[in-house]
């Protein structure tokens, strides 16, 4: 009804009046109109009428389809859900009761309906100050629903495991119950969470790497046709709405559900029910180093952050209400990304304090003189480089930490410790050639015959000329390697290039233009009104909402050329690129814009270039958070690699190493301002060592 009550109420009743004429009064559907008129008047606070039509729903359908019909629990929630609103405990605690019996009975106990009744009635048993009963419930509710997403989620394409997960697995209740616990009380709480945070990626990366290692000629074919349907979805996405034709939208509609039936098909071929172990606190906290801590935040309606040590129990904090902290990291990031080098004073509070006071001071304690903070972000904390906070002597948290970032924690348990030997191949690319492109590999397969460009054309990189020839000087120079560098610019760093030579090298340095959600698709996953308004964007959206990875991507050679039919577009996107074979690639340096940005999927993490490929099988990458300054990279890199290659730091020291060299010159340089915006944005994922 559209929001409009008044013009609701007479179209609901005009239906119960054909269904009790067509049907009979005492039929089913009649009980559906009863419920519907319920909810009405319900969410108009009209409580006497609302109660009337559930009552006459639920009479209808205990004399009908009996006292345990799953139905029947549907009008007992509703009730419940009045005499709750209306303060009636003990009768509301009943209703719920009785719900949630039946649907254990018919249903079972890991049934998405018995999780709901679970959470329903321990809401109102923590409302009414029952925490203890309300808390057994909450993690009853969790566990059966992860135990149920264990069976479903493997048959699943992506897209539906991120819809199951959030409709379904949101651990919110449960958290916001164990707030301000003991922490020895929180342990099977935190052993769940670690069951639900990240699964979807998890099943992702099997899912690829074990069709990439099946021999079966189905398989290898499904694979293929993957990554061909992945091209062709990224470019029409990505098409201008001057350059769409008739029908464009249907086409997207087409190849999105093959695409998503695909993934499906060959889900169900491999076989993934015995990838989905998690491993237990115990493991997960023997992968903690001495010096480190683990800090693993959930975005809800509330914000949280479990800290685990490598011993004790873990904690939970709450960071409060979602929209102060949100605000505050938006104001800060706008003041450090955006501040071209200059000092910006801020109008109001200072965006640097606000920040460090919402989201650091709470874990301040708990994390203490840890040398390294091992990050699990989560929603908007996705886009907050810690390092770049400054305390209140003016020093930053780079300058106390180093920070390591993963999309779920259990990655510490899957990374192994490098070999101390550095030596290997070398893929290295940069200052290209943006309006020419050379000759396509004899071998390229991968082509869409669509023209796709997100601005009108983009900028020569000229300071990545240095960034590659000062990699190529140190592979000559000082490293004495056997071992490859291939080096591909101008324009011979075409997208079909790239491609193939991305799975071939332990070492990928990629400094070009990144990009995330371009100008000519605003706000897809958000904006209802404009989908509304706009209704030739529908399929876009669609698509991007299921295939995030469609939004981010990189660009290659000839990329603002005359479309070629023959030929790749030059854009790379996280979705081609998650189907690729990177599991002999130990570093990926992701040197370009917003590489680590992405589209926000609750417990997942950012749906991002740096997410794309570590489901490839990479073991780290660095990317970045905001636009970098080209000039102030190409150093940073310089420095980041003598560390790695030369010095042989850890990965993680290198790069923290390079950010305070830089930190410390800028400091010298401009009379004291260390310039977070020349060295924050870079992060490092994965394995740290």
């Amino acid at each position: 009804y559209l929001g409009n009550s008044d013009d609701a109420l007479p179209l609901l009743e005009r239906a119960r009046v054909i269904r009790e004429m067509a049907l009979g009064p005492e039929h089913p559907d009649v009980a559906d109109s009863f419920n519907n008129l319920g909810i009405l008047h319900q969410n108009q606070e009209r409580y006497g009428e609302a109660q009337e039509f559930f009552e006459r729903a639920l009479a209808i359908r205990e004399t009908v389809q009996g006292l345990s019909h799953p139905d029947t629990a549907t009008s007992l929630h509703n009730l419940a859900r009045l005499r709750a609103i209306q303060g009636h405990f003990q009768e509301a605690r009943g209703f719920f009761e009785r719900t949630l019996a039946i649907h254990e009975a018919m249903l079972g106990a890991d049934h998405p309906h018995t999780a709901t009744s679970l959470n329903s009635l321990a809401s109102l048993l923590r409302d009414h100050g029952h925490h203890e009963e309300a808390r057994s419930l909450f993690l009853r509710s969790l566990s059966g629903i992860l135990r149920h997403l264990d069976v479903e989620l493997p048959t699943m394409s992506e897209a539906e495991r991120f819809k199951a997960l959030v409709v379904t697995g949101d651990p919110s209740l449960l958290l916001e119950s164990l707030a301000g616990l003991e922490s020895a009380s929180l342990l099977d709480a935190f052993s769940l969470y670690l069951q639900w945070k990240g699964k979807a990626t998890r099943l992702q990366a099997a899912s690829l790497r074990l069709a990439r290692a099946d021999g079966r000629e189905n398989v290898r074919r499904r694979t293929g046709d993957l990554r061909v349907l992945a091209k062709q979805l990224s470019g029409l996405v990505l098409l201008p709405i001057a350059e769409q034709e008739e029908g464009h939208g249907e086409r997207i509609a087409d190849l999105r559900q093959e695409r998503l039936r695909q993934e499906r098909e060959l889900n169900r071929e491999l076989g993934l029910d015995s990838i989905l172990a998690t491993p237990s606190v115990g493991t997960l906290q023997a992968a903690i180093p001495a010096d480190a801590v683990l800090v693993d935040f959930f975005v809800g309606r509330e914000v949280f952050a479990w800290v685990l040590g490598p011993s004790g129990p873990p904690q939970l904090l709450s960071l409060g209400d979602i929209d102060i902290p949100r605000r505050a990291q938006e104001a800060f990031l706008r003041s450090t990304a955006l501040r071209g080098g200059r000092t910006v004073a801020a109008a109001g509070p200072d965006p640097a304090v606000e920040i460090l006071n919402q989201v650091w001071e709470p874990l301040r304690e708990a994390v203490g003189a840890a040398a390294t903070v091992i990050v699990s972000p989560d929603g908007f904390l996705c886009e907050l480089p810690l390092g770049t906070l400054r305390q209140a002597d003016g020093s930053f948290l780079l300058e106390k930490h180093r920070f390591v970032y993963l999309s779920d924690p259990t990655r510490l348990v899957e990374n192994q410790a490098s070999t101390s030997d550095r030596e290997g191949s070398i893929l290295a690319v940069g200052d290209i050639d943006f309006l020419h492109r050379g000759e396509a590999p004899i071998d390229s397969t991968i082509v869409t015959p669509i023209r796709s460009r997100i601005g009108d054309s983009w900028p020569p990189l000229e300071a990545t000329r240095e960034e590659i020839n000062a990699l190529s000087y140190l592979h000559q120079h000082e490293l004495a390697w056997d071992s490859e560098f291939h080096r591909y610019d101008g324009m011979e760093a075409t997208e079909e290039r790239i491609q193939l030579e991305l799975p071939n090298h332990r070492y990928i340095h990629l400094a070009t233009h990144g990009y995330f959600e371009p100008d000519h698709l605003p706000s897809l996953l958000t904006d209802s009104e404009e989908k509304q308004a706009n209704m030739g964007f529908g399929e876009q959206v669609e698509a991007v909402g299921l295939l995030p990875g469609l939004l981010s991507g990189l660009v290659f050679a000839g990329v603002n050329a005359e479309a070629d039919s023959n030929r790749d577009d030059g854009y790379l996107s996280a979705e081609e690129i998650m189907h690729l074979d990177l599991s002999a690639c130990d570093l990926a340096v992701l040197s370009a814009c917003e590489t680590a940005l992405g589209s926000k999927r609750a417990g997942e993490g950012l749906m991002s270039l740096r997410r794309a490929f570590e489901v490839a099988g990479t073991k780290t990458v660095v990317s970045s958070m905001w636009k970098v300054d080209d000039r102030a990279t190409a150093q940073l890199m310089k420095w980041f690699y003598q560390n790695y290659w030369a010095l042989r730091m850890s990965k993680v020291e290198a790069l923290h190493q390079a950010k305070l060299r830089m930190l410390r010159q800028n400091r010298v340089d401009f009379q004291g301002d260390a310039r977070p915006e020349t060295w924050g944005a870079f992060v490092l994922s994965g394995d740290w060592r």
